[in-house]
């Protein structure tokens, strides 16, 4: 799944769960937006975590979503917590100070 966006929603005890894999481009960016927002609304406990361990590349229109997820989960009280970014998705998130900002809305980000 190279050059496509596969996103995944699952709501199972305890948690619910957004993952998403291949390429998060400026294309495929409403569609996650869209599915997050879903994910935030529907979300069965107070933490949603995002997967990102099979994400292969992150635009900035991804970080920029990441970003406003946060915000809309905040005011919903729930908490991100995104988990597995790695390679050149991690230097981006790092290079944004996504881990900083998310912290400031109550979420949190594991890089490796």
């Amino acid at each position: 799944m190279t050059g496509e966006t596969g996103i995944e929603i699952s709501h199972r005890h305890p948690e619910s769960r957004i993952s998403v894999t291949g390429r998060l481009v400026i294309e495929s960016s409403p569609r996650f937006r869209a599915a997050l927002m879903k994910a935030i609304g529907t979300a069965t406990s107070a933490v949603l975590v995002i997967d990102l361990s099979a994400l292969s590349y992150l635009h900035t229109s991804g970080v920029a979503t990441l970003l406003e997820g946060a915000r809309v989960a905040s005011a919903q009280v729930v908490r991100l917590s995104l988990l597995g970014l790695n390679g050149e998705p991690s230097m981006l998130a790092m290079t944004a100070e996504l881990d900083r900002i998310l912290r400031a809305y109550g979420s949190d980000l594991e890089l490796r």
